[in-house]
């Protein structure tokens, strides 16, 4: 586990967790703001790339969101090097039904301790689609602030960040 919160685990993920990982890249809802369709086969890549990468690039890489009441998987959480050594990227996404239940936020939150109680990080950014309003006020109830727009794979991006 890499860290909890009050309802929720953040984990790495298991060699029986691909579907769970194919059901949340193709959940209708989170198309428009993350990756297209993904066929289970570039899932599959996704995931082991993943698995591989867990023990010599910690702590970037993906993690699943665990609801524990239902030890349910939720979403996911990721955890991006930057440019900066002393600065980290983080993003998430959640399948529809768990949305609007405080849970974005509660993983945001707990994840900015977790990080800023690492030495090494002294900043978080995260980006998001421009027209992401829902994401973008998770980012600002959390202390995130707005920074200029960037482009990201030739798209405008809202960037955030927070320091320590």
């Amino acid at each position: 586990m890499l860290f909890e919160t009050a309802r929720l685990y953040v984990i790495q993920w298991k060699k029986e967790d691909l579907n769970s990982l194919y059901q949340l890249f193709n959940d209708e809802a989170i198309k428009e703001f993350i990756l297209p369709r993904l066929t289970i086969e570039e899932t599959e890549n996704i995931f082991n790339n993943q698995l591989n990468d867990y023990g010599n690039k910690f702590p970037f890489g993906r993690y699943f969101i665990v609801e524990k009441e239902s030890n349910e998987f939720i979403g996911l959480l990721l955890l991006k090097k930057t440019d900066d050594e002393n600065a980290i990227e983080i993003g998430y996404s959640l399948i529809k039904k768990y949305w609007k239940k405080g849970y974005a936020t509660e993983i945001v939150q707990s994840c900015i301790q977790w990080l800023f109680q690492r030495e090494r990080f002294s900043a978080i950014f995260a980006v998001t689609e421009t027209d992401n309003v829902n994401s973008q006020n998770v980012l600002f109830r959390c202390g995130f602030y707005q920074k200029e727009n960037i482009l990201e794979d030739g798209k405008e991006m809202s960037l955030f960040s927070l320091e320590k």
